[in-house]
């Protein structure tokens, strides 16, 4: 029996299909068995996981268990990064959400897989994204998206009912309308001024459900992958869609791909910005990398 353990499991009922409630209480039951104390905190609305800090004391647990999709785990970072105490735990996000992009990177695909690591896995520290917006700091694991990639997301995030299918819907919907954003992207001193189809800054490989976007990236190099797409036909940006999934978009004349630790994103008009899958803030905005600043729990 590990008597040292104490895990607190954050709770989003509402994320995915539902069963982050019921995926707890099983891996409550196992972890109990195997003499590992922990506390369940369920949030009751939008909003409530951001107090998470000032509900308990860093010092009562060695690790948390979040329940839930990528925006839970967004919300818990941004939590955690307002009470710094809280950065000596380490943190597994359970694949609970529709698209689950972080646990794709990790390979921590089903329950099972996030109870076994809770029970054997390691601590490793992985970077994390500040981006400045007009909004103030806003901490990121995942991705920042502008143009095409934002808009895709606020009609998926109205098509909630069609399950993780939401996404290529959503995508195809809005690749017809073929929406563009005129920006100034300025990275590894190199200055980029064009209209753009859209810019999109990933931390981990996949974003959305499955899609390899980035698939040079790393957790824990220091730097930041953006994929820069200048403004295209609906045909190509169709034929660039389908590629996505296997990574083989890379091959695109379309795409430019640059890797980074520090990238200013300037334009004229405010636009929307996608942070790890929700809308916040408006563009201009500044990212800057945080490296292994981030203790998940990934394989032994």
């Amino acid at each position: 029996m590990n008597l040292s353990k104490h895990i607190l499991f954050i709770v989003n009922p509402f994320a995915g299909k539902g069963k982050a409630l019921s995926v707890a209480n099983h891996a409550l039951e196992v972890l109990n068995k195997n003499g590992i104390k922990t506390t369940l905190f369920i949030s009751q609305s939008k909003g409530d996981i951001s107090n998470i800090t000032s509900k308990y004391n860093s010092n009562d647990f060695t690790s948390v268990a979040v329940l839930g999709g990528d925006g839970t785990m967004h919300e818990v970072l941004n939590a955690v990064m307002e009470n710094e105490s809280w950065l000596k735990l380490s943190y597994l996000l359970f694949p609970c959400g529709t698209g689950n992009a972080f646990n794709y990177d990790l390979d921590c695909l089903t329950s099972d897989k996030a109870i076994d690591l809770l029970l054997n896995g390691k601590d490793t520290l992985i970077d994390i994204a500040e981006v400045k917006t007009n909004a103030g700091s806003i901490w990121s694991f995942n991705i920042v998206g502008c143009g095409l990639v934002a808009h895709i997301n606020v009609l998926a995030e109205k098509m909630r009912w069609l399950g993780s299918a939401r996404y290529t819907v959503a995508s195809l919907i809005k690749i017809l309308s073929n929406p563009t954003i005129k920006a100034k992207v300025i990275a590894n001193g190199k200055e980029v001024n064009a209209e753009f189809c859209f810019l999109f800054a990933c931390n981990t490989r996949y974003t959305g459900k499955a899609m390899k976007m980035a698939p040079m990236a790393s957790l824990n190099d220091g730097k930041i992958d953006l994929l820069i797409v200048k403004k295209a036909s609906r045909l190509t940006l169709l034929g660039l869609f389908s590629k996505v999934f296997s990574g083989k978009h890379m091959d695109s004349h379309l795409l430019q791909y640059v890797q980074t630790s520090h990238l200013k994103i300037e334009t004229e008009i405010p636009e929307i910005v996608n942070i790890d899958g929700e809308i916040k803030g408006n563009t201009s905005l500044e990212i800057l990398m945080h490296p292994k600043k981030l203790k998940i729990i990934s394989q032994a």
